[in-house]
């Protein structure tokens, strides 16, 4: 297959939450790509200090401000912005707290970050990917939305967030759904779901000792994501050569669901 299949150039993207962790992997893989990426945050100093960081390495870059729990800011938003052909559903944040105790309001929270703000971009971006018989919407879903997790591989942090592991099965239940809805217009609807990976967020729990040790023998590969090893997935659902790739969560994950 030639490397055309794979050049983004010409592109234009928006990643949520693509100014750190994992999410700035997916701006920089997208960037190695030749796509235009635009990035946002609710902090304009933190946006401002991160493009100002990638545009050493790349020009293609620039960010803007948004909460996009809020709808009023995602419309806001989509209306500044202008023509984009990749949207990637980046931003998710979890919440921990065991199930019998109330916690609805942190519960809300969660499923406007990780579900409804995903689809609310969707609705207001893929009209015109449509206009334009070209799109690419990847979700960034998790192994959480796959499996329920054994605590016995999280010793001292087990495995209570409800609202995280079910926002992110309704994650790749909207992929699937809107995949279908699509699926003649050129737009294809993709999810990524990645295993424990290495990341600032994830440091703290991951760092060498009795719980990485603990974690790793639920892992085939015997060992947690590296980084830029989630970057060729996302190259993939977001090139022209993936275009019969619909309604599929591609699971990066060393092997941890295989069992």
């Amino acid at each position: 297959m030639s490397f055309a299949k794979f050049d983004l150039t010409g592109k234009r993207a928006l990643v949520t939450g693509g100014g750190d962790g994992l999410g700035r992997e997916f701006t920089e893989a997208l960037l190695d790509s030749g796509a235009e990426v635009v990035i946002c945050s609710r902090r304009a100093d933190f946006i401002d200090e991160v493009v100002r960081d990638i545009s050493k390495s790349y020009s293609s870059i620039s960010g803007t401000t948004c909460d996009i729990t809020k709808y009023e800011e995602v419309l806001d938003l989509v209306n500044r912005i202008g023509k984009i052909d990749i949207l990637v559903n980046s931003a998710g944040l979890s919440h921990r707290a065991a199930w019998p105790v109330p916690q609805s309001k942190d519960w809300q929270r969660i499923m406007t970050l990780n579900v409804e703000a995903p689809f609310w971009l969707s609705q207001l971006l893929m009209p015109a990917m449509i206009e334009r018989s070209w799109g690419r919407v990847i979700n960034i879903s998790s192994i959480c939305g796959l499996i329920s997790g054994n605590p016995a591989h999280l010793p001292g942090l087990g495995v209570d967030m409800p609202s995280y592991y079910a926002s992110k099965h309704a994650l790749i239940g909207l992929t699937r759904f809107l995949a279908t809805q699509v699926a003649t217009t050129g737009v294809t609807v993709n999810a990524i779901c990645p295993g424990p990976f290495d990341s600032p967020a994830n440091r703290e729990y991951f760092s060498p000792g009795p719980m990485l040790d603990a974690l790793v023998t639920g892992i085939p590969m015997e060992r947690i994501g590296a980084e830029g090893e989630l970057r060729t997935a996302i190259q993939f659902l977001a090139a022209p050569g993936s275009s019969f790739v619909t309604g599929q969560s591609i699971v990066v994950d060393g092997g941890t669901t295989v069992w």
